[in-house]
């Protein structure tokens, strides 16, 4: 009895491993099948249409109405890709996809993807995976030099420039009332942005309780640069009206046409009434890497955060936003929780 027993118990390891060695050397062979998959797909995406070929609903329609019951081959799997999901995609990758904003892979980029997706770490805090917070860290300060940023300047990694420029006015807020983080915002502070600016900058005010009501939109001239005179105006209303004028959020490559606002002359008006100064340079923030176009990120040395893209203009995949402050001991006040867990 205990020979059989003792038997068992040995053989159970073993068979584990062995299945655990068979489902290494299946996803061993499904890997080399995705991959020759995506070295096909980018030898051919130009010569595939940029536009979806699917009407609104094909894909959903021709999904099945229950999930599967039990789990398929992984060249099933392809197959359906092939067939079912590659029609209904716009090719982002296109060669000739000029619609929103640039937005390019690259195959060193995937293959990191891949390595970052089989360790699967969670960068909670550095002991959750130091690998994440100090590759991250060294990365980030690759970047902030290659555009002309100062060793002051504090990196991190958000998904989009619309969550940043989030944090970046609940840091505002933070530094001109930090009462609102307990109390919640009162009714007097005020937003200033171009009329041009991402809708991204207006959302976040809503989302963090500013209101839309107080977010001021400053009329652009003919080259649909925020004016500064008309920014000095409104604030002084603004104040004289018992308004909180907080934080001020300029351009550098809007979306609809790519234009950059007068960052010195908006610098001089945040410093002259204590505001926080964003720089949403999402768009065309990476461009300033080339020393003929640093120029674009002039007075940008003096805000208090900056935004810029690396999945727009430098082969990465979405999503990568790079969030730089010069001020972290606030972005750590305004949001840092420690519980006992």
């Amino acid at each position: 009895m205990n020979k059989t027993t003792d038997h068992k118990t040995a053989a159970a390891p073993a068979r584990q491993e062995g299945n655990w060695q068979a489902y290494v050397e299946d996803f061993r062979r499904a890997g080399h099948e995705a991959v020759d998959w995506i070295a096909q797909y980018l030898s051919n995406v130009s010569e595939m249409p940029v536009l979806a070929q699917t009407k609104p609903g094909q894909l959903l329609d021709a999904l099945p109405l229950s999930a599967p019951e039990k789990g398929e081959p992984f060249d099933a799997i392809l197959r359906d890709f092939d067939r079912l999901v590659m029609p209904a995609v716009t090719q982002w990758n296109h060669p000739r996809f000029f619609a929103y904003f640039a937005c390019t892979g690259s195959t060193p980029a995937i293959l990191g993807e891949m390595l970052a997706a089989a360790l699967n770490t969670n960068g909670l805090h550095w002991k959750t995976s130091p690998a994440v917070a100090e590759l991250e860290q060294r990365a980030l300060d690759w970047m902030r030099q290659w555009i002309g940023l100062s060793d002051e300047w504090f990196g991190i990694v958000y998904d989009t420039a619309s969550t940043s420029s989030m944090h970046a006015v609940v840091c505002a807020r933070e530094m001109v009332d930090p009462q609102a983080r307990t109390a919640g915002s009162t009714n007097n502070l005020v937003l200033y942005t171009s009329d041009q600016a991402h809708m991204s900058i207006e959302k976040g005010a809503i989302a963090v309780g500013v209101g839309q009501k107080n977010v001021r939109k400053v009329p652009s001239d003919a080259e649909f640069r925020m004016r500064a005179d008309a920014l000095a105006r409104m604030v002084e209303e603004d104040k004289q009206a018992g308004k909180r004028p907080f934080c001020v959020v300029a351009t550098v490559g809007t979306t609809s046409s790519t234009s950059i606002d007068p960052v010195p002359q908006i610098a001089n008006i945040a410093e002259q009434h204590g505001m926080w100064l964003h720089v949403d340079a999402a768009y065309a923030g990476a461009a300033a890497i080339l020393p003929e176009h640093r120029h674009i990120l002039d007075g940008a040395e003096r805000a208090h955060s900056l935004v810029f893209n690396a999945h727009k203009w430098l082969l990465t995949p979405i999503d990568l936003s790079a969030f730089y402050t010069r001020r972290p001991d606030i972005l750590r006040r305004a949001f840092s929780l420690t519980p006992e867990y």
